[in-house]
């Protein structure tokens, strides 16, 4: 009896027991299944967080993207590109998420260690978030102030170069030192795009040697930023490409200025134990090396071309192809605000069309594509054909702005770039009144600037002056002094526009007498036909009044040819096919006269 109540007793207990197995069997498929199911949402939380980061990380990418094009367009328009504080802000939280999110990988490693399904995932998370952490370092080493795109040979120059938000690399107590060294376009696409893994530029294999080349950066605890400034950059060798057929001229050929520096990247307080080496480059905007100044025009047009459409992530330096005149035209009109300090008028710019198109037509100029051949390889042809480009035509004019009336050019007197056919028309107008003038570019030559007037009898007279010219005698001085210039279109007195740029001659020295010239002028003339017959009286003009001017010159050098003002083609072939018929003899004496009226030409 006693046996069977035990016996009874310990199956009540077996069936106890199972139950209890059972329950706790169920808590704990509970548990597991609880436990996956927070694993599986910290995964998607670790998942939606890195959706979050990359849309963060492709913001800041875009941002420095767009500063970079936007500098890029500012070496044309000579415009400060925009501060770097609100990139450096943004670029600075996602760093600070991105290592803050680094140290959930050494928490959950272990926990996951005996699961395989989510310690893959975990390390294809991980994976990806150093590659976003590889990239914004590598995006953040950028150039803060570009070297000169012409590059001189043996001439000193400038860049700068910045790690944005450098502090949170922890490179503010470990500043690298940064190398700097010149490199052509297919070194360049090898660094930019993978090719070379080291980004190191072996020695032999340098375009150019730069001196002064290699110092470590700073840091500013003002502003909290890593950067360094290169002063004294002195490009001293230079090796070209040795294939010639692939650059038809040395000022078409791109280079590079080339940035490498080599950073230690403290990660012990996120997720990777001791420092990470990591190697940042930065490459400049393309670069022409000239050794002379006649290239700088050839040279100039490559980059500006360059610099207006170069797409993003092209082939290191690929030429860019055909473009619309609207976006060429406000590129030129960039620089022209740049260098002369006023950007041009819409009939401008479309004269300038007309001309680089080479068509009459107006019409819907804006949707018409230039090319770089039409822009700065092929002479003009209207109207007539030229032996300079548009380009070349182009850089002489600006050249002659800077150098010889930008003030006047600035004041809006010079009209410029209008055609000869509008010129006349707007000085026959009906309201124009006789001895109106205006200002412009010649189109038969480089670098010359063209006084065009209508006279008494309605006829339209043009005078072309050189810079050399204007050397001698500035362009307020030749307007100023002869009468026949009387009212800058449309009808204003000269005087009031041009006087304050006239140059007086200066007044005597107190205690020195005044060195004249008398120059001694006759005239020869043989075979002269019987409608042509020389002066019988001399004339006497004074130089103290002012009577000596090149109109009286002209008429008394050239008196032979009938015309006392012509264009200088004409001019010229009026010489040549005179030049048997007379010879003229000058003599210059220098004399020193106490009463300046006792100097006068004769």
């Amino acid at each position: 009896k006693q046996w069977y109540q035990r016996r009874v007793r310990g199956e009540m207990e077996c069936q106890q027991f199972e139950v209890m197995r059972a329950s706790c069997n169920q808590t704990l498929q509970m548990l597991h299944n609880q436990i996956l199911k927070v694993l599986s949402d910290i995964m998607g939380l670790l998942e939606t967080i890195k959706r979050l980061i990359q849309t963060a990380y492709e913001c800041v990418a875009k941002e420095i993207d767009d500063w970079k094009d936007n500098q890029r367009y500012c070496m044309i328009s000579g415009r400060t590109p925009a501060p770097l504080d609100g990139i450096e802000r943004n670029a600075s939280t996602l760093i600070d998420i991105l290592t803050s999110c680094g140290g959930y990988y050494i928490r959950l490693e272990d926990q996951v260690s005996d699961r395989i399904e989510f310690k893959n995932r975990l390390s294809a998370w991980y994976n990806e978030h150093t590659s976003i952490i590889d990239a914004i370092i590598t995006r953040c080493f950028i150039l803060d102030q570009q070297p000169p795109q012409v590059m001189k040979k043996d001439t000193r120059f400038s860049a700068s170069v910045r790690i944005i938000a450098g502090e949170r690399w922890g490179l503010a107590l470990k500043q690298p030192t940064i190398k700097v060294c010149l490199i052509n376009s297919d070194q360049a696409q090898n660094v930019l795009y993978g090719h070379n893994k080291s980004h190191e530029i072996p020695q032999i294999h340098r375009c150019g040697e730069v001196s002064n080349g290699e110092k470590v950066m700073e840091y500013s605890s003002m502003t909290k930023a890593v950067y360094l400034h290169f002063k004294n950059l002195v490009l001293r060798k230079l090796n070209r490409t040795t294939d010639r057929r692939a650059c038809e001229l040395v000022t078409e050929e791109k280079f590079a200025v080339y940035f490498k520096c080599t950073v230690n990247m403290p990660y012990k307080d996120s997720y990777q134990m001791g420092d990470v080496v990591k190697t940042l480059h930065a490459i400049s905007l393309p670069v022409t090396v000239i050794v002379h100044g006649s290239q700088s025009p050839a040279a100039e047009a490559t980059i500006f071309w360059d610099n207006c459409f170069a797409p993003r992530n092209r082939e290191a330096f690929q030429h860019p192809g055909p473009h619309p005149w609207g976006e060429l035209k406000e590129r030129i009109n960039d620089l022209f605000h740049k260098l002369t300090e006023r950007p041009l008028k819409p009939e401008a710019l479309a004269y300038l069309g007309s001309k680089v198109l080479n068509i009459d037509d107006t019409t819907d100029i804006d949707n018409r594509l230039v090319t770089w051949q039409a822009f700065a390889k092929d002479t003009l042809k209207k109207p007539s054909e030229r032996s300079f480009t548009f380009w070349d035509w182009l850089y002489s004019c600006i050249d002659l702005i800077k150098k010889h009336f930008l003030h006047m050019w600035r004041d809006d007197l010079i009209l410029g770039f209008i055609s000869k056919t509008r010129t006349e028309q707007l000085l026959k107008a009906p309201t124009t009144q006789p001895n109106n003038f205006l200002l412009r570019f010649s189109d038969s030559t480089q670098g010359m600037i063209s006084i065009s007037y209508i006279t008494i009898d309605n006829q339209i007279k043009n005078l072309i002056y050189t810079a050399k010219d204007l050397q001698k005698h500035g362009l307020a001085e030749r307007i100023l002094d002869p009468p026949v210039y009387k009212y800058l279109y449309p009808n204003i007195a000269k005087e009031t526009k041009f006087q304050k740029y006239y140059k007086p001659v200066k007044e005597e020295v107190p205690g020195y007498e005044r060195d004249l010239i008398r120059a001694h002028v006759q005239l020869d003339l043989y075979e002269t036909s019987p409608n042509r017959s020389a002066p019988t009286t001399p004339q006497h003009y004074n130089i103290a009044n002012n009577e000596f001017n090149e109109s009286f010159l002209m008429e008394t050098m050239e008196y032979d040819m009938g015309c006392s003002l012509m264009p200088f083609d004409q001019r010229a072939e009026a010489h040549s096919a005179n030049v048997g018929s007379r010879r003229a003899r000058t003599t210059v004496s220098r004399k020193r006269f106490p009463n300046p009226d006792e100097g006068a030409l004769h």
